[in-house]
This record gives structure tokens, C-alpha cells and sequence, in this order.
């Protein structure tokens, strides 16, 4: 017998009321290894069960496993609000998107003490939102604060000023046509203050990948900035250098104030 036919055998023995197919499982955990198949059946018929969207999946996940996910969240702030917050914030995350987090578990461990992690996790990046941002930012407002920091260069803050509105607006654009995972690693650094451990953390990938993205969406964005402040003014071939160069100084000095930098 396979390794994921056990895993089954023992999954709908464990979920009796979850009817989970041999495909859908084997669609989740055709890549795990044998011997995770076999110490964590029944965590990876639940995580198989809730991202195939099977009727009664997720109360079962959060009946069995968000007591878990509270614990770890009122360790780092107990308020209800915030724990509330934070246990909905936890919820999109596992079960929203594609792929969803849930996606990711490895079963390396127990399903409960992984979604503690989760938990933990976002209830750092709540705080750390809460303690850097001083009211509420809306994606209008991190990407001006992006291009206001100074480059402390009297000459290129000087042509800032003087194409003021046209800096501000590319930058917004030029944000909004990031990729989504890429605009939202500068928003992590940015505003919540994350560093590229605890980015990688998130996407559970190693901290080299979280520093690439962000160096990605950096030149991404140079490159969308730079384009559209063309687009958008006459430019003498002097002045189109001086606007290259500010940009990139911008983006520069920016990003190496970003919350863990790179």
C-alpha cells in the first residue's frame, strides 16, 4: 500500500465526517515526503480537506486548531479587538488566495503548532504596523511617503520640487503595476517594519529570495517611474539623465530605510 493510501485510510479515520477524495489529497500532498505522510495523516487530510473546499473543512480546522492560533496571538497582544483582528487576518491568509497559505504546509511538524506559528507571526505584523505607522496608511499614502523621503541631494530634491506632482503620481502608478506579491513585500518593509527574515518567515521561503523580491520590486519600479515621468514630461536629454538619476537616488536612499533594509 502507498504511502498517501495510508494517509488517507488514516485521515478518514481521523475525519470520518470529511470527505476528502484520494485525489484531492494526493493533489495536496503528492510531494511530501513518505515519512510525513505517515507521522501527520490526519493534519494532512484536514489541510487537503480545507484547501479542496470541502463542506465542513474549515469549522473542523478552526474548532481543532484556532485555540492554538488565540494562544499565541493574546501572548503578544491580549486585547479581544486585536486578537479578533489578528484571528481574521489569520483566516484569509490560510484559506484565501492562490495558492493559499495553507498551501504551505510542509507537515515537518503538527498542523496545530504550524498554525501557531501563522498566528504569531501575524500578530507581530499587526504590532509592528501599529507601532511604526502613526494613523492608518492607504496605498496612496505609503507610496507619497516613499517618494517624500528626502535623498538628502540639494541639486535632485530641488528637481523633485519642480516636478512635484508628476513624481508623486508615477510612483503611485508605478506601485499599483507592481506584482501583487512584490507590492506587498515593500508594504511589509515599508510600513510594517518587517525584516527579511521575518518577511521570508511569511512566505516561508529563506531570506536571500524575501532580499531578491524586494531588490525585484525595486527595479520594477525604477524602471515604471522613470517610464512614466517620460510619458508624462518634455524632457531635454540633460534633464531626462538628471530625472534618472533621481530616481534611482530616490529608490536608493527609500528602500535603505525600509524597516530591516536588505
Amino acid at each position: 500500500m502507498s504511502a498517501s493510501e495510508t494517509a488517507w485510510q488514516a485521515g478518514t479515520t481521523a475525519w470520518p465526517d470529511l470527505a476528502v477524495t484520494r485525489e484531492q489529497l494526493t493533489a495536496f500532498a503528492g510531494a511530501l515526503e513518505a515519512t510525513a505522510l505517515d507521522r501527520f495523516a490526519a493534519d494532512i487530510y484536514l489541510a487537503a480537506a480545507c484547501l479542496a473546499g470541502v463542506s465542513g473543512a474549515h469549522t473542523a480546522f478552526e474548532r481543532e486548531l484556532f485555540g492554538a492560533a488565540r494562544q499565541a496571538i493574546a501572548a503578544i497582544d491580549g486585547s479581544p479587538a486585536f486578537v479578533d483582528e489578528a484571528l481574521q487576518r489569520l483566516r484569509e491568509s490560510l484559506f484565501v488566495g492562490a495558492p493559499a497559505k495553507l498551501a504551505g504546509y510542509a507537515a515537518r511538524g503538527p498542523l496545530r503548532a504550524w498554525v501557531g506559528v501563522a498566528a504569531a507571526r501575524t500578530a507581530l505584523m499587526m504590532r509592528r504596523s501599529q507601532s511604526r505607522a502613526k494613523e492608518v496608511l492607504t496605498d496612496d499614502d505609503w507610496s507619497g511617503a516613499l517618494a517624500g523621503i528626502s535623498t538628502n541631494n540639494p541639486e535632485l530634491e530641488l528637481l523633485k520640487r519642480q516636478y512635484k506632482d508628476a513624481f508623486g503620481a508615477a510612483f503611485r502608478d508605478g506601485i499599483a503595476a507592481l506584482e501583487s506579491r512584490l507590492r506587498t513585500v515593500l508594504q511589509m518593509s515599508f510600513v510594517d517594519g518587517l525584516t527579511i527574515d521575518e518577511i521570508g518567515a511569511v512566505y516561508a521561503v529563506h531570506r536571500a529570495t524575501a532580499a531578491r523580491w524586494i531588490q525585484r520590486a525595486s527595479d520594477e519600479l525604477h524602471d515604471a517611474v522613470r517610464a512614466r515621468l517620460i510619458e508624462r514630461l518634455a524632457l531635454t536629454p540633460s534633464e531626462l539623465d538628471q530625472v534618472a538619476a533621481l530616481v534611482r537616488s530616490q529608490l536608493d536612499v527609500s528602500l535603505s530605510q525600509l524597516g530591516g533594509g536588505t
